[in-house]
């Protein structure tokens, strides 16, 4: 009897290329992931913008003047995120700026009255964008409401 000593299985080299193989399909998966979830930051401080410049149009349509931050949160027609709220930063006095959101503190919001001569004639709210679309340059949004320019 002539017996052989072949064993079955999987050489080194074929199970090294399983594992690359595999090793670059998850790098691929991350990084789609990690652009996904950016852009959903986006989109929700998208969101919460236009949600801080509704309720601050609301308040103005109520109360026949443009509201401070504090009466924003305190609004109760439309209510904010909880995010919205913790992100709304910056003073709504005319003399103070409100401070910008920039690349390390994406999750603000800054808020800022508009004037027109001495009076305040509406709302600007400002927040940082992680994903560019096609065509923009800048992180930075301005969104606004009454008569800014």
């Amino acid at each position: 009897m002539i017996s052989s000593n072949k064993t079955k299985g999987f050489t080194l080299v074929e199970l090294l290329i399983v594992i690359v193989v595999i090793a670059i399909l998850a790098a691929i998966s991350i990084v789609a992931y990690n652009g996904v979830t950016n852009k959903a930051r986006d989109d929700e401080r998208a969101s919460d913008a236009r949600s801080i410049l509704n309720a601050a149009a609301s308040y103005n349509a109520d109360n026949d003047k443009w509201p401070t931050v504090e009466e924003v949160v305190k609004y109760q027609t439309i209510k904010l995120s909880e995010k919205a709220i913790t992100g709304l930063g910056g003073s709504a006095s005319p003399v103070t700026p409100a401070p910008e959101p920039d690349d390390t503190h994406k999750h603000l919001f800054g808020f800022a009255h508009c004037m027109d001569g001495t009076a305040v004639s509406g709302v600007k709210v400002t927040y940082w964008k992680d994903v560019l679309g096609n065509g923009e340059t800048n992180h930075k949004i301005v969104m606004k409401t009454g008569k800014c320019s």
